[in-house]
């Protein structure tokens, strides 16, 4: 009978793939979190051991495993890519555990066994909750020109992708009703945010004038510019350089020498003298969205299987 009556040490660690060895091998040290501690074996066999001596036959010492996951204000589960050897995508669902059997993607949560990747399977739902498919991505053609960024285009098989858009300087959105098909893409303008309404820099603002006379919503202005119409919001600028809605336009009077705005309802009540201005939906009078950059994000949260090819973007350089 042999016993135990040596260390072995490892100097060399070859690294295996779903159990098969690879040709990558790296040095056996201390500071590395994969290091094998030395350990008792049979490389120097003695037939008996002295009296009173027993042997307690030890394995490697093996790492704790712990889930690829990000902490923080946001949990994520990453993922890593051979083929890039970089962390290539972030994932909402926290398995407790994971393993590749037999080229197929298993995952443990509340003690159940879940396979990934399944057919079969409702699409975005994991342990049995939804989550978005999202893309991201970031546009910088002539990164030294500012431009307007005006359409997004789908290549797919559907066009239900809700998208958001943001430059260096403004941002926007695009509702997947928005989008109409043209010769096999799905195609749409970039929408202003609804909140920047009131914005005194966009071309969908114009200014009134100096309260006249103030008469319940009735508000009178010595001339109102042709481009204030029914539907706008009156706003009034205050003397802190902020400005107040005022209410929603529901009609414009002319006179002989003055012009009756008046309002559906006022949530605030303007003075004579007060500056007003009228604004339009930044929605409806989207023009694009200004910037050097674009990050786009499209989010899908359909349960069955959809495919997108490419993702593009319209843009013009612009001039001030």
């Amino acid at each position: 009978m042999k016993y135990r009556s040596g260390y072995r040490k490892v100097k060399t660690l070859r690294k295996y793939v779903n159990g098969k060895p690879t040709n990558i091998t790296k040095a056996n040290v201390a500071s590395d979190t994969d290091y094998i501690e030395k350990y008792l074996s049979d490389e120097c066999p003695v037939n008996t051991l002295p009296s009173g001596i027993t042997v307690t036959p030890t394995t490697p010492s093996t790492q704790a495993y712990k889930n690829p996951t990000v902490t923080g204000s946001n949990n994520y589960t990453v993922s890593f890519s051979e083929y890039v050897n970089g962390w290539t995508s972030f994932h909402s669902w926290i398995p407790e555990s994971m393993v590749n059997m037999n080229g197929d993607f298993f995952t443990f949560k509340s003690g159940q066994l879940y396979k990934h990747h399944a057919n079969d399977a409702n699409r975005n739902n994991f342990y049995g909750v939804t989550y978005p498919s999202e893309l991201e991505f970031v546009t910088n053609t002539a990164p030294s020109e500012r431009k307007i960024f005006k359409t997004v285009e789908i290549e797919g098989d559907t066009k239900n992708w809700d998208v958001t858009v943001i430059t260096d300087q403004d941002s926007g959105h695009v509702s997947k009703a928005s989008f109409s098909e043209q010769e096999g893409v799905y195609r749409t303008y970039i929408r202003r945010n609804s909140a920047d309404i009131g914005n005194t820099e966009l071309l969908s603002v114009q200014g009134i004038g100096m309260a006249l006379v103030v008469s319940g919503n009735n508000y009178t202005f010595g001339e109102v510019p042709s481009e204030v119409s029914v539907g706008d919001s009156l706003f009034k600028a205050t003397s802190s350089g902020t400005y107040q809605l005022v209410g929603t336009i529901s009609t414009v009077t002319p006179g002989a020498s003055n012009t009756v705005v008046a309002t559906s309802a006022s949530a605030i009540t303007p003075s004579v003298n007060d500056f007003m201005f009228a604004a339009k939906s930044p929605v409806a009078e989207s023009y694009g969205l200004k910037g050097y950059f674009a990050k786009v994000k499209i989010s899908n949260t359909s349960t069955s299987k959809v495919e997108v090819y490419a993702v593009n973007t319209e843009a013009a350089k612009s001039f001030p």
